[in-house]
């Protein structure tokens, strides 16, 4: 009787091993089962100012809810602040003594054009006026030598009493009386010849002071050149104060809060991190062996150590290149001696509906259902 029952329990535990193998079987077949499982975001930033300084106030606690855009920490910028309002102050007077000089300039440069103008004017009418004199006493000097030679002829006939006295008296009078008015108008020529010269000096002591308008002008460029440099300045101070404050660049929670209030950092110092819960995604570390059948699109069961809960999910995406292709020491394989072993590839799996309590870096386990090969 014992014998029988020993042969039936035996019988029994070699079904029951056989159906074990069987389901083993038939679940490697149609699953991929692994635990390299950990949950990520391509969401997680770390965020940190771009330049030293003290902390004046971080706004948001670890876990905290916050939207795109909303301020999240910042620097003291009390000596920014100062910096600015003392540049700003410098570039005002600076502009308004630019203007001040531009004015000078115009108005200089209009003020020349139009003493130019009258002096250049009055010189035309004065070579005119010149120009007539000349004739007018080369005329009278020609009618002179025609009354001198009648008054050195007028004379011989007197003394020889061939003419009476008041006719000689007459040409005489008539000789030296045009004498006089040619000596007058050469003294009015020369007086027109010497306002010439004195217009023409005007005319040259205008022109020079176009070196004046040369001279504002470049006195215009190295205060514009002054004025540049100083709105440089002010673009790199507001850009400071601008970089004194950071803001959430999604919606999502504060992941980690690295500084406190107060304290002074380097600049790329990290202050804190954000992520969006609903960008959640499992990375599996999936064995080469296991890889068949496997694609996007497949069905996952995902298991959650810390929650010890199962959720829906599927293969979204399966990396090109093994894990260990990014190692920092890459295996060396010139010798053609190695040992092989199964390499891991990344497979991105995404919820069916993200889950409360689920945490960036949590691990787990997987069971990936293998699609049908076509």
């Amino acid at each position: 009787m014992k014998k029988k029952i020993a042969l039936i329990t035996f019988i029994a535990l070699i079904l029951l091993g056989v159906y074990g193998l069987y389901k083993y079987i038939v679940f490697n077949k149609n699953y991929a089962e692994s635990n390299a499982v950990f949950v990520k975001s391509d969401s997680l930033t770390f965020l940190s100012f771009k330049l030293p300084g003290k902390i004046e106030k971080i706004y948001v606690k670890e876990g905290e809810n916050v939207k795109k855009g909303e301020l999240l920490a910042k620097l003291e910028t009390k000596e920014l602040e100062i910096q600015k309002k003392e540049l700003l102050a410098n570039i005002k007077a600076l502009e308004d003594k630019i203007k001040a000089t531009v004015i000078q300039k115009n108005k200089l440069s209009s003020d020349i054009d139009t003493n130019l103008k009258l002096l250049n004017n009055e010189k035309l009418k004065l070579q005119k006026n010149i120009e007539a004199m000349a004739f007018a006493i080369d005329a009278m000097r020609y009618k002179l030598d025609k009354l001198k030679n009648d008054y050195k002829k007028f004379q011989k006939l007197y003394k020889q009493g061939k003419i009476s006295k008041e006719k000689y008296d007459s040409v005489k009078v008539a000789y030296y009386s045009l004498k006089d008015q040619i000596s007058s108008q050469e003294r009015k020529f020369d007086a027109l010849q010497l306002e010439n010269n004195t217009l023409e000096l005007k005319i040259k002591l205008a022109l020079n002071n176009k070196k004046e308008i040369q001279r504002l002008q470049k006195s215009i460029e190295a205060q514009q050149n002054q004025l540049k440099g100083l709105n440089e300045k002010l673009a790199l101070i507001n850009t400071n104060i601008q970089n004194s404050y950071i803001y959430s660049p999604i919606n999502g929670r504060v992941a980690k809060k690295f500084a406190n209030d107060n304290e002074v950092l380097d600049a790329g110092m990290k202050v804190l991190s954000v992520v969006n819960p609903k960008d959640l995604y499992v990375l599996d570390l999936l064995e080469e062996t296991k890889m068949k059948g496997i694609k996007p699109g497949c069905k996952v069961k995902i298991h959650i150590d810390a929650l010890d809960k199962d959720f829906d999910g599927y293969v979204s995406e399966i990396l090109p290149a093994s894990a260990a292709t990014f190692a920092l020491v890459p295996r060396d394989i010139s010798s053609g001696e190695f040992t092989k072993l199964a390499q891991r590839f990344y497979v991105r799996i995404k919820f069916d509906k993200i889950p409360d309590g689920v945490l960036v870096g949590m691990s787990g386990e997987v069971e990936i259902a293998r699609c049908k090969l076509n």
